[in-house]
């Protein structure tokens, strides 16, 4: 009786340990995005500006806008995969919360990638840099499914890994497809001599979506992933 009651109260210590993890997990995601939203700011007037040049000043303030949304996107996709991951969890180790924290420094990269996209000017290094923060996520999320469920089973609960494991599948074409675009927008980059066309380069990253959202859609009519996802 005293062992069953020492069992049941080491299980939820270990509940609350990992209630805990989730918990900072999420705090960092929160503080990240609030960290990027801050980074909006609209130019100063010495004096009340007209209709006109309120307008104007907004179009200055667009890249920083279209920066913030486009890494609350990633962001919101990393933060929704960590939730199902998590999800699979009894317990934990020092494995899983070494490569949780290192998933969380990844994405704590996206503030600093964002203003330099946002204040890009005629360079390709600032996206370059936003994209390998991109793949470093990409990458440590994949090295946190892969502990769970490759390398430490023994982490998880009775759920079935089936759709995780194509998840995981699909995580790797992302990385690889990724990298592919940063060295093919470098040599794009390199190649266009007009300094006004060279921003054509950002394009292929839309290759890189279709093929995602394609492989994402063939599994889904495989089986191999929920519908609702």
């Amino acid at each position: 009786m005293e062992e069953n009651l020492q069992e049941f109260e080491s299980e939820i210590k270990k509940e609350f340990q990992l209630e805990r993890m989730i918990l900072f997990s999420d705090a960092v995601f929160a503080i990240v995005i609030t960290l990027m939203a801050i980074e909006i700011h609209m130019p100063e007037f010495e004096k009340k500006p007209t209709q006109q040049e309120f307008l104007h000043s907004l179009l200055h303030v667009l890249p920083t806008i279209l920066a913030y949304a486009i890494s609350f996107f990633f962001i919101g996709m990393i933060w929704y995969r960590h939730l199902k991951l998590f999800s699979f969890l009894k317990t934990y180790d020092g494995g899983l919360v070494a490569r949780n924290l290192f998933l969380l420094f990844c994405v704590g990269l996206f503030p600093f990638g964002a203003s330099l996209i946002a204040n890009r000017i005629g360079l390709n290094a600032p996206f370059i840099i936003y994209l390998v923060i991109v793949i470093l996520c990409l990458s440590a999320q994949i090295a946190l499914q892969h502990y769970i469920f490759i390398k430490k089973p023994s982490l998880r609960n009775s759920k079935p890994i089936r759709s995780a494991l194509t998840e995981l599948k699909l995580m790797k074409v992302t990385v690889s497809l990724f990298a592919t675009a940063i060295i093919l927008y470098y040599i794009t980059y390199s190649a266009i001599i007009n300094p006004q066309d060279k921003q054509f380069a950002v394009f292929w990253i839309f290759p890189v979506a279709f093929i995602i959202r394609f492989l994402r859609n063939k599994y889904k009519r495989e089986g191999k992933l929920p519908n609702e996802d």
